[in-house]
């Protein structure tokens, strides 16, 4: 039955027949319009974990631009919670087939992406989230590293971006170098090493027994993301003093595809995906933001004693982190990876980005 005849079945009045059919013409010509761009349905599952939360606010970005441009033809369902797949394994994941995308942190498995763990690196001079994208980006293009990901049967479509590294804690401010010595600090690896460079004492425990740890004095400062981790795991009760703009650095997770899912994309659609990139990144920086603004009040209120990076301290940093970017150089090129052309590329990429290049 045909709509006309649908409505005419109801025995409506000639008017109220003519009003109906044109609002329903109306709606249909709004559908029509709301598409900028045309295409099949097409409906990607895409593994996470835990809750909505900061560091997932870039895919909500890029599943919510997408659906915008298509009138909800291109879908990416997001599956939280890990019930597709345990982080650790998400890289299988997206080699079987069992889903068409997910947030993939080489960090969690080293040895299966090494090239991509450069960004991984502790201390890159990468101060903000704007400066991510630039080297994230380009980084992620370079030929070595898209060869890496093929071998998952997989490509990088962006970054799930993660704010740098600080240090918050309980006790004594530590305002020196020397303050520093002995301190109990909850670190992993990179960042292990930059506490032992300034003489504090690293150990790494599982995330739900930092709180408990920090409470009874078994540690006396943690290294977490900046700012929303420290709230998120209600750190900042306990603590009194934070490191102030330290960027210690940060590690890089990537949003990934399936490389068959991804090629069987009409070709509006692959072009979509890059344009809905920089937006997704924008509405997580945005987000981030908003986090950071609410945060920063908190430890005001609060009375947070800040800890300046000062020019003995920042030496410090420099020396120690020194052996492990040479060290990762060296793993890569021996893995038959362009190890110090992919180094370069990110300091290159860093220096522009703080320069606006």
């Amino acid at each position: 039955m045909t709509i006309s005849n649908a409505i005419a079945s109801l025995g409506l009045t000639t008017t109220l027949a003519a009003g109906l059919m044109a609002s329903v013409a109306s709606l249909a010509a709004g559908s029509a319009e709301a598409a900028e761009v045309e295409g099949p349905k097409v409906k990607w599952l895409v593994s996470l974990w835990g809750a909505r939360r900061g560091f997932t606010e870039g895919v909500e970005g890029l599943a919510e631009y997408l659906a915008e441009k298509t009138d909800g033809n291109f879908e990416l369902s997001l599956q939280y919670g890990a019930v597709l797949s345990d982080p650790k394994e998400n890289i299988d994941g997206l080699q079987l087939g069992a889903f068409e995308a997910a947030t993939i942190c080489p960090y969690y498995h080293p040895q299966k992406t090494p090239a991509t763990m450069g960004l991984s690196l502790a201390y890159l001079p990468l101060p903000t989230l704007e400066s991510q994208t630039q080297v994230y980006g380009a980084f992620l293009e370079h030929p070595a590293v898209q060869e890496e990901w093929a071998k998952w049967g997989a490509t990088p479509i962006m970054s799930a971006l993660m704010p740098n590294y600080e240090v918050m804690g309980k006790g004594d401010a530590p305002m020196t170098l020397a303050d520093w010595q002995g301190k109990r600090i909850n670190a992993s690896a990179g960042h292990a090493a930059l506490m032992e460079a300034i003489e504090a004492v690293p150990s790494t425990m599982p995330a739900p027994d930092l709180y408990n740890s920090l409470e009874r004095s078994v540690i006396e400062g943690i290294v977490y993301p900046y700012t929303y981790a420290f709230v998120a795991y209600r750190f900042h009760e306990l603590s009194e003093w934070v490191t102030d703009g330290w960027n210690l650095g940060t590690i890089q997770c990537t949003v990934a595809a399936s490389q068959p899912a991804y090629d069987a994309l009409p070709d509006q659609y692959k072009a979509l995906l890059d344009e809905a990139v920089p937006a997704a990144y924008a509405h997580q920086i945005a987000k981030y933001a908003e986090i950071d603004a609410e945060n920063e009040a908190l430890f005001e209120e609060m009375g947070l004693t800040r800890i300046p990076k000062t020019p003995e301290i920042a030496e410090a940093l420099e020396a120690a982190v020194q052996p492990s970017w040479q060290a990762w150089i060296d793993d890569v090129t021996a893995k038959g990876m362009p190890g110090q052309e992919l180094f370069d590329l990110i300091m290159t990429e860093a220096t522009n980005a703080q320069t606006g290049q």
